[in-house]
């Protein structure tokens, strides 16, 4: 949402009221300092270890009042999270235009990725505006029968913040992945935290975590940023702690996941986010996750999806390790996603400006 609300900020017409729901604050506010945004609204209706049925009723009553108070000409809203679900149901009651941004977004799977997959379904049926980061989701759209003329294929902002944030200086040793500054290694960087691989998914995956750290001890160096989420927490080190070549750190902020991104020999990753920005800094992923709502990074072969069984992780990890023709083809820079304009688009369409249109490889027009 960042290049958005700075692509607004400098549309003399708009006028942009942030507001924020408190979900994972000590990951947000890291964010919001980083790309300089003011917060208008902050509700603080997150409790620990919530669920989405009462985090929704909150949600819904807190976002009322602040609709009412700012009576907006627009609600826009981004992503599958809950909070972007109760703030275009909130919108739609108020009988205010909703724009989603990352619509389009599709695994066909309403369980993987649970609950974002019911969540973008909900938005994009309620949603007035809808802007598709690539021609797949706009065909995912359409057979949805939304309304052509309401889909605006922009790229997706996530490509806007990856190149601004790239952009900015980095040092490893002001920072806890100091260590790697002075490994020889080959850097894995890892993420698990989906809700559908917790419990005996995240077992697999870290019993093949364990494995191919043992396997590579003198070759790789793993590091896995552990979720906050308490059913993450425990069992990624449980399993994990104390192993020599893995790096168990805190959340990173977003600079510095994008600096271990950019050095990383390749990923395996369970978030959506990465799917789009690996292909964009040409490093190799392996997904791990059952299905995935970012089919372009498959297609294209940036990324292979694994799964969550322990054999085919550790089969496929050791593959990218093993085969240098293999890597060299899946490690190219691929611009799958958007060509970093995503913000301006968006904001251009909601101002009645003229816009760009957006050149996609062709991979990401199949069907």
């Amino acid at each position: 949402m960042a290049p958005v609300i700075h692509a607004l900020e400098n549309e003399p017409l708009a006028q942009c009221v942030v507001c924020i729901t408190g979900q994972h604050e000590e990951l947000l506010n890291p964010l919001l300092s980083l790309f300089r945004i003011r917060v208008d609204h902050s509700l603080r209706v997150m409790t620990h270890n919530q669920q989405p049925c009462g985090v929704t009723a909150k949600l819904l009553e807190s976002l009322e009042k602040v609709i009412l108070a700012e009576r907006p000409d627009c609600v826009l809203v981004q992503g599958d999270t809950t909070s972007a679900t109760a703030g275009c149901m909130a919108g739609c009651y108020s009988k205010i235009p909703v724009g989603h941004i990352e619509a389009g977004l599709r695994s066909h799977n309403k369980h993987e990725p649970f609950p974002e997959e019911v969540n973008r379904r909900i938005i994009d049926a309620m949603a007035d505006i809808h802007f598709a980061p690539t021609a797949i989701d706009e065909q995912n759209l359409i057979r949805e029968c939304v309304k052509p003329a309401s889909i605006h294929i922009t790229g997706n902002t996530c490509v806007d913040a990856l190149r601004y944030v790239s952009s900015l200086p980095f040092s490893y040793e002001d920072s806890v992945l100091q260590q790697l500054a002075f490994t020889d290694k080959r850097i894995i960087l890892v993420t698990v935290h989906r809700r559908e691989n917790h419990g005996e998914p995240l077992q697999q995956i870290c019993d093949a975590i364990r494995i191919v750290a043992r396997r590579y001890q003198n070759r790789a160096h793993l590091v896995l940023p552990v979720h906050p989420n308490p059913n993450v927490t425990a069992a990624v080190w449980r399993q994990l702690g104390g192993i020599s070549n893995i790096t168990l750190t805190p959340p990173l902020g977003y600079r510095e996941l994008i600096a271990v991104a950019e050095s990383c020999h390749f990923a395996m990753v369970d978030s959506g986010g990465l799917q789009e920005e690996l292909p964009c800094l040409g490093k190799p992923a392996l997904v791990l996750r059952n299905v995935t709502d970012r089919p372009g990074s498959i297609l294209a072969g940036a990324a292979k999806l694994v799964g969550t069984d322990t054999h085919a992780i550790v089969s496929s990890f050791t593959e990218l390790m093993e085969d240098p023709v293999l890597y060299q083809r899946m490690a190219q820079h691929r611009d799958l996603y958007g060509d970093g304009k995503a913000g301006i688009r968006i904001a251009n369409i909601l101002a009645g400006q003229p816009t760009p249109v957006v050149q996609e490889p062709v991979v990401l027009r199949a069907a």
